[in-house]
């Protein structure tokens, strides 16, 4: 009773009737929706499947695209937790719920598949529908499927050959064009299957190849954590500066597929399946901010909402020396496959079957970011702005410049990150039937499973380039070599409707680029005689992050970080298959009661580092007396000068350090399972599922891998040194405050949740149902991200005491602070989830001729929940009360069906509530000084995808027997997608306005 592809592939009729799956078939054709309905009427536990047909492929659609029709799902186009940053958009979506959670378990073909994406999950854009057969969702569990859904097992089941009598051949290509891209990519799929007998048995062969393109372009604005203000006295909240991006994207997905299968005798068959599935994409942004990361000013005139900046014009606190605009453009490629290699057999006999399987997984992605930055000089005094439109607007209150000799490079950003993961599976299933009582089916099996993988990150997030003070010239964008900047003017921003902050000199592909490492490092980051750039000292040369070991370092002034995985998994399950044949239809019933035991056995081994190379001063007494050793405030710009590549006096770096950590964690665990459907009267099903189901920690929580370094905040010194020097980069170390750490924790435990699941449903005739399901979700041991807090003198042991080390020499010292430790937890109180599903379908039957292929589809769904405190402050520090990450109170889905002889027709409009991304995007959690009482403040502000809408829409017609034409539209109504922060309980402001392409194909598919 697994759900591999063999056993679906050779169901007899009366497990037919137990098939726990509802099929929607999305060729357009009423008779396989009317299909559909009857095997959702016949199966006997609750499910969503959506089915490919050969011929009608959509080559280039997403499978998240697809899975958002049925009820209860919902896709991210904003990406929520595990899946990254919101502040990126997701061009093909980026995860997906069932029932408001994002815990769900993904198999291909019954057996476990992964990415090696830094998780323990399947990436959705890694794999596209081209080489699938259906998508099922199992809403509620059984003990025959394998662990790790919470919310549900997702299933991608693949053709075999024995599905087709005979020869079977069939070709798919498309067309996709993006109106802000505006290109054309080609898309194109084929199968080919044939079966034949010989001497030694039945052979089926089959071949499954998938080629997809696609371009997008996206515009954003983003606006950065409000924070509070003195205006006039009154305490208020303005945002901290505007960032305006845009970026372009391209993705080629390649698949293949192939199967053998091979029948000796009528009991006995044999099967092999090849799935690979690779993906390679590349992200350019270019990008103009002005994010101070501190308190801005407001000019008098602004107009507030109960305190919340609304309009008017921002500037630095002192409404003087105005806020820095920072310039960069990235590349950001990427590379990610997967590989599921599986063997098995099955052998029946009258009342008995045993089938098994051997998997082999392997999984790989690569990924890099490559990007300098630059400052434009002089600061803009006055920037205007206005929060009460559609779109936040920001104009600068002088241009900004665009001279080259006033676009300095500031920083660089370059990383690698590999993952490598691979799996080793051995599968056991038996099936009896064991008489005609109230039992009548017993399933028994067994699993093994072994998953390695190891994760690795090498390069900064952020290292000072050459600044003159750190002994390296500055580099201007007109002293640079010839074809390494260019000027952006943002002439397309949101498709020429909103007006960009300015032009900005930013860099090029000919310097980000990976393999221009030592080309960029010899430019930009070093000085000497024979390189581009001369150190004060014409015959010197200067590495900067060099060290005895590495003239040019790849981890700046980082430290690696990695983590190993080991996992593993064994189970084992007993089911039986129950019925109750009644006159009485209340005892008319069937079923299945079942448990499955796991052991859940897992380790980490990685590097815990702290970081050094960080600068700043003891305290700000210290920076008083280090300003007064320059000479005082007014000859601070002159001392450095004097002293090109010296720190001010009394300076401070943090001496890193690396060591490694271990953990582990085993438990077993046993998931009891049970389905029972009654049919009470003529054309009604009730159905009730009491499930326990489990879902595993991702492994980036529970790698032993963490990073610890020093925490400082803003010099206040550095606004007077601003206004001294408007037009000159001078400035002075932070403030030391103490220590923050990030690490996951390797001994979670996994979350466990008990399911209440009951389904009411109504088939009045043929082709229309209606259903309402209600579900109740109690989970134990959710994993929440939280902060907690610690003296360093007892969170670090005293031979891992982070040390500072004065930059002009001396011995180190270990300086006490707090330390700011934000990780995983398992939540001591229980998460719940509960809501409804209420949908249907039907056809317009009695109305005349062609008016008769008219026909609706639609579903809505309500969850809410009560789960425990994750890290969320506002904007002063006060906590927050949050829901479960992607989840969405509301949603609901309405299609117009028509289908009518040659011609079917979707209109389609999605919409979905707010729901909460993320709780610690580095965007948006930070620390800062308040401006009333000077104490730091931690924020931690909450960033919501705000509800949004769309309509989708698809035209096909059948021109023969073997040949089909279909024009699919996305985003008819090109819709914004938006992020809002929630700054103080309840009140919301803008995050984050997108804009993307309206897309539209055209898909020729062919039979042979």
């Amino acid at each position: 009773m697994t759900c591999t592809a063999p056993t679906f592939a050779q169901v007899n009729d009366e497990e037919q009737e137990t098939t726990t799956l509802e099929e929607v078939i999305v060729t357009g054709q009423r008779q396989a929706l009317e299909n559909a309905i009857d095997l959702k009427r016949a199966s006997d536990t609750i499910g969503d499947s959506i089915v490919l047909d050969e011929a009608g492929k959509v080559p280039s659609t997403s499978l998240l695209e697809i899975l958002e029709r049925a009820p209860g799902v919902t896709m991210n186009r904003i990406r929520a937790g595990s899946e990254g940053s919101p502040d990126g958009f997701a061009f093909e979506g980026s995860g997906v719920q069932v029932r408001g959670l994002n815990k769900t378990k993904t198999l291909i073909n019954g057996r476990e598949v992964f990415s090696a994406n830094g998780g323990s999950g399947l990436s959705w854009a890694d794999v596209g529908p081209e080489l699938l057969k259906s998508v099922t969702v199992f809403k509620a569990s059984r003990a025959d499927l394998i662990e790790g859904g919470v919310s549900g097992t997702v299933n991608l089941e693949t053709h075999m050959p024995f599905d087709f009598d005979g020869f079977n051949a069939n070709i798919a290509i498309a067309a996709d064009y993006g109106d802000y891209s505006e290109e054309v990519t080609p898309a194109v799929s084929g199968m080919i299957s044939s079966r034949f007998d010989t001497d030694i048995g039945e052979f089926g062969v089959l071949l499954d190849l998938a080629y997809s393109k696609i371009a997008s372009h996206d515009s954003n604005i983003i606006i950065p954590p409000y924070h509070a203000t003195n205006y006039n006295g009154e305490r208020v909240y303005a945002p901290a500066g505007v960032r305006h991006t845009q970026d372009q994207f391209e993705r080629v997905r390649d698949g293949y597929y192939g199967a053998l299968q091979w029948a000796p005798n009528e009991n006995l068959e044999f099967f092999h399946t090849t799935f690979i599935s690779e993906r390679e994409s590349n992200r350019k942004s270019q990008i103009v901010s002005m994010e101070p990361g501190t308190s801005v000013g407001v000019f008098d005139g602004a107009e507030f909402d109960d305190g919340i900046f609304v309009r008017g014009a921002i500037s630095s606190t002192n409404l003087e020396s105005g806020l820095a605009v920072g310039t960069n453009s990235s590349y950001t490629p990427s590379f990610s496959s997967t590989a599921d290699h599986s063997t098995g057999f099955k052998f029946e006999q009258d009342s008995w079957d045993v089938s098994g399987s051997y998997q082999y997984v392997k999984a790989e992605s690569r990924s890099g970011k490559y990007s300098l930055g630059s400052a434009v000089i002089p600061s803009i005094v006055q920037t205007n702005m206005d929060m009460s439109g559609d779109r936040p607007y920001a104009s600068l209150g002088t241009p900004l410049s665009t001279d080259p000799g006033e676009a300095g490079l500031s920083r660089i950003n370059w990383l690698d990150m590999s993952n490598e993961g691979e799996s080793h599976a051995l599968q056991l299933d038996a099936n009896f039937d064991i008489g005609d009582g109230f039992f009548k089916k017993l399933a028994v099996g067994a699993r093994a499973a072994d998953r390695e993988e190891s994760d690795n990150f090498v390069g900064t997030w952020w290292s000072a380039t050459g600044r003159n003070w750190n002994g390296v010239p500055r580099a201007y964008a007109n002293t640079a070599p010839e074809g390494d900047f260019y000027l952006e003017e943002f002439s397309d921003f949101f498709k020429g409707e909103e007006t960009p902050l300015g032009g900005a000199w930013i860099g090029t592909r000919q310097v980000n680029d990976s393999a221009q490492f030592d080309r960029v490092y010899d430019t930009y980051l070093a000085c000497g005689p024979e390189l581009h750039y001369q150190c004060s000292d014409p015959d010197a040369t200067t590495y900067l992050y060099s060290n005895e070991d590495t003239l040019r370092n790849r981890n700046f002034d980082q430290l690696p970080s990695f983590y190993e995985t080991d996992h593993k998994t064994q189970s084992a399950y007993a089911m039986f298959g129950f019925a109750n044949d009644s006159d009485s239809p209340l005892l008319n019933f069937s079923g299945n009661i079942g448990v499955r035991w796991v052991n859940y056995d897992i380790a980490s081994e990685g590097n815990f580092t702290f970081n050094g190379g960080s600068r700043y001063y003891e305290s700000l007494a210290a920076a008083e007396a280090s300003v007064e050793a320059m000479g005082g405030i007014d000859n601070v710009a002159q001392w450095q000068t004097d002293n090109e590549g010296m720190q001010p006096p009394m300076t401070l770096e943090s001496v890193g350090y690396e060591k490694q950590r271990l953990g582990s964690f085993e438990k077993d665990y046993f998931l009891p399972s049970l389905n029972i459907k009654f049919e009470p009267a003529d054309g009604w099903v009730f159905r009730y599922a009491l499930t326990r189901t489990l879902t595993a920690p991702r492994y980036p929580d529970i790698r032993a891998q963490g990073t610890a370094s020093i925490q400082t905040t803003e010099n206040p010194i550095n606004d007077e040194l601003d206004a001294l020097n408007p037009t000159e980069d001078v400035s002075i170390p932070a403030i030391f405050s103490g220590y923050t750490n990030t690490s996951g924790n390797p001994f979670l435990e996994p979350e466990v949740s008990l399911n209440h699941d009951i389904s009411l449903e109504w088939y009045p005739n043929r082709g229309s149902t209606m259903h309402l399901s209600l579900f109740h979700k109690s989970i134990d041991n959710y994993i929440t991200f939280n902060n907690f807090s610690a003296p360093a003198n007892e969170y670090f042991s005293p031979e891992d005491y982070p040390q500072s080390a004065p930059v002009d020499g001396g011995g180190s010292e270990f300086l006490d602070g707090p330390v700011s430790s934000r990780t995983n937890f398992n939540a001591d109180e229980e998460t719940i989830i509960k809501g409804f599903e209420l949908g249907g379908r039907t056809y317009f039957d009695s109305l005349p001729g062609w008016l008769s292929g008219f026909g609706v589809s639609a579903n809505v769904t309500f969850i809410d929940n009560d789960s425990p405190d994750a890290f969320a402050l506002d904007i002063n520090g006060d906590k927050l009360s949050v829901p479960v990450i992607g989840l969405s109170e509301w949603a609901y889905s309405t299609t117009l069906l028509y289908d009518y002889e040659k011609f079917s027709a979707r209109l389609a409009w999605n919409w979905r509530d707010r729901y909460l991304t993320t709780t610690n995007d580095s965007g948006t959690t930070r620390t800062y000084n308040d401006p009333f009482t000077g104490d730091q403040i931690q924020i931690g502000l909450p960033v919501y995808a705000a509800d949004s809408g769309r309509l989708d829409a698809s035209f096909s017609y059948q021109i023969s027997d073997s040949m089909n034409i279909k024009l699919n539209v996305q985003n008819l109504t090109d819709e914004d997608q938006r992020t809002e922060m929630e700054i103080l309980e309840g009140r919301y402001v803008d995050r984050a306005v997108f804009v993307t392409d309206r897309r539209i194909s055209l898909h020729l598919g062919i039979d042979f």
